[in-house]
């Protein structure tokens, strides 16, 4: 039996309708993975991070021993998935969202800080966002380099 109102389950069909789902798609998605099933949930939750910022629900997360030193990329990278701390953190796409809202946003919310997005390594390489004149510039940088108290981790709290 389903935890589910009929009410939740009429706004969902009738949402999916719209969107041009049909009854095939629908299947499908009752077939998925837990593991898909997963992905797609956790992908509807990324599309907020403007709402979630806004909010103050996320933080700006430095590995400890970046408060007082440097600290190598490859070292965070392990104590964020060991201590299951990934997930949280913001990923490339999220990243792209928050680069739209423009310099102003960037600003106020992260105060001349880099911001790193730990969820989205690609190619031993993590992204970030920074200030660039009167912009938010997309950057990388390479796991082997060292991380200080300026380049913390965006992650939900």
């Amino acid at each position: 039996m389903s935890n589910f109102k009929s009410g939740q389950l009429n706004q969902l069909g009738d949402k999916l309708e719209a969107s041009g789902w049909t009854a095939e798609d629908i299947t499908r998605l009752g077939q998925a993975s837990k593991a898909r099933l997963d992905e797609i949930r956790l992908s509807l939750s990324r599309s907020d991070i403007i709402l979630v910022i806004e909010a103050g629900k996320t933080e700006l997360w430095l590995h400890e021993e970046q408060k007082t030193s440097w600290v190598n990329g490859r070292k965070i990278l392990a104590y964020l998935t060991e201590n299951s701390l990934l997930a949280g953190c913001a990923d490339l796409d999220e990243l792209e969202i928050i680069q739209a809202q423009g310099i102003e946003f960037f600003r106020k919310h992260f105060k001349g800080r880099a911001i790193f997005g730990w969820r989205g390594v690609q190619d031993d390489s993590v992204p970030c966002l920074i200030e660039g004149g009167n912009e938010v510039v997309l950057r990388w940088r390479h796991l082997d380099c060292d991380w200080d108290a300026f380049s913390p981790a965006l992650r939900r709290k």
